[in-house]
């Protein structure tokens, strides 16, 4: 019998990382929700201002546009404490690039970072729409393989099969989250 209640906050992120092992990604261990809000600016400015860090090669200026929480978390290896202190650190360069996409796209919006191994994200994922003026999404981690370490282990899968699976999976878990 499926659940109807939603799921909130830790055990979503539970629910997370267990569908995401049941559905090919066995090494998931980590998922931590962050709520993103926007604070400023409109995406045509934010997009130019992180691209201007990116050829500057300095880090983008998230918190000059978003505001990020953390919202829910679940790990085999660290505590949401840990995980909130290192975000800093864990959540990756080129995951941050990616925010203005996240935060405006519509979902599913699926960002891999195929260099993020140990305590590094993987992936940041939207599952849903914005509600409220916030976007809901998803880091996911792996901390004994990067992407690019899964993509050798599955050579009958190219790139693009991989990342549609990871839509496919975030776009199932939609209907059974309440995340706001």
């Amino acid at each position: 019998m499926k659940n109807t209640h939603p799921l909130q906050g830790n055990e979503a992120a539970e629910r997370i990382v267990r569908f995401f092992q049941a559905n090919g990604f066995a090494g998931i261990t980590e998922a931590l929700i962050i709520r993103i809000s926007l604070k400023a600016g409109h995406r045509a400015e934010i997009e130019s201002a992180f691209e201007d860090a990116h050829e500057q090669e300095i880090t983008p200026p998230v918190r000059q546009y978003f505001e990020i929480k953390p919202f829910g978390h679940f790990s085999d290896f660290r505590s949401f404490d840990e995980a909130k202190s290192a975000i800093q650190t864990d959540f990756t360069e080129a995951l941050r690039m990616e925010l203005p996409r996240v935060f405006f796209d519509k979902a599913p919006v699926v960002i891999d970072d195929a260099l993020g191994s140990g305590t590094k994200y993987d992936a940041l994922i939207k599952i849903t729409d914005n509600v409220d003026g916030y976007a809901i999404a998803i880091l996911l981690n792996d901390p004994d393989a990067s992407f690019l370490e899964y993509l050798g282990t599955h050579r009958a899968n190219d790139w693009q099969q991989i990342m549609g699976k990871l839509e496919i999976t975030a776009s199932s878990l939609a209907s059974e989250m309440n995340l706001l």
